[in-house]
């Protein structure tokens, strides 16, 4: 990891500490989101290292979202977000190239297929998500949607999951610029929202660079 990297990782860090103690958060509910930090500094590069961290620190959040009450997302960090992080490791491993994997790129009918998929998949549950009077409905319909099709997509070592990260990762970051105008407590994951579009940007970059590496040695 570059020594910038380092940097940006401990004045975010700092940042979360601050206002943590101002917002009197617990400091147990903080410690998923500074090894967060490393998580997102290791998938910015698409080190398969990420990935690793990720699925140990899902069961973190697991015990995180327990003692919130917070108990749909407890189970999907612990039975979704901790074995597809692990299964994401070990396929990039066996599949490895350097410090990450030989990536694939959809076809154009499969592009189509897919993210009019999506399109259609939001639309219906941003419906349901109105129906119950939801106050996030559209941004959070599609960060529910994204949290579960991108790290498929990750697993599978396609490309495209990078685009659609940046995606999950802006739309992140207005639902909590939201939060956070009805709760100022939200600020730290204000912050890390911010740290989050920077990482995924180089995440993309880091993909897109590998990609044409390993189709100019085919």
């Amino acid at each position: 990891m570059k020594n910038y990297k380092k940097i940006i990782i401990i004045i975010t860090g700092l940042a979360i500490f601050v206002t943590g103690i101002l917002c009197k958060q617990e400091w147990f509910l903080m410690v998923p989101l500074f090894i967060s930090l490393f998580v997102m500094a290791f998938q910015s590069e698409a080190n398969r290292i990420g990935v690793l961290i990720g699925s140990v620190n899902s069961v973190f959040y697991t015990v995180t979202y327990i003692y919130m009450g917070v108990y749909a997302s407890a189970a999907s960090a612990i039975l979704f977000s901790f074995p597809i992080q692990l299964m994401t490791f070990f396929r990039w491993k066996k599949n490895a190239y350097k410090s990450t994997v030989i990536f694939k790129k959809m076809s154009t009918k499969m592009r189509i297929l897919f993210f009019g998929g999506i399109v259609l998949l939001w639309a219906g549950l941003a419906a349901v998500f109105y129906h119950l009077n939801y106050e996030y409905a559209l941004l959070d319909s599609l960060t529910f949607l994204l949290g579960f099709i991108v790290p498929i997509l990750t697993w599978l070592a396609f490309i495209e999951y990078t685009y659609l990260w940046i995606v999950s990762a802006v739309v992140g970051l207005l639902l909590n610029v939201q939060m956070v105008m009805n709760d100022f407590s939200q600020m730290t994951y204000l912050i890390y929202g911010v740290y989050s579009v920077y990482c995924v940007i180089g995440a993309y970059i880091s993909v897109q660079k590998f990609y044409k590496e390993q189709q100019s040695k085919q």
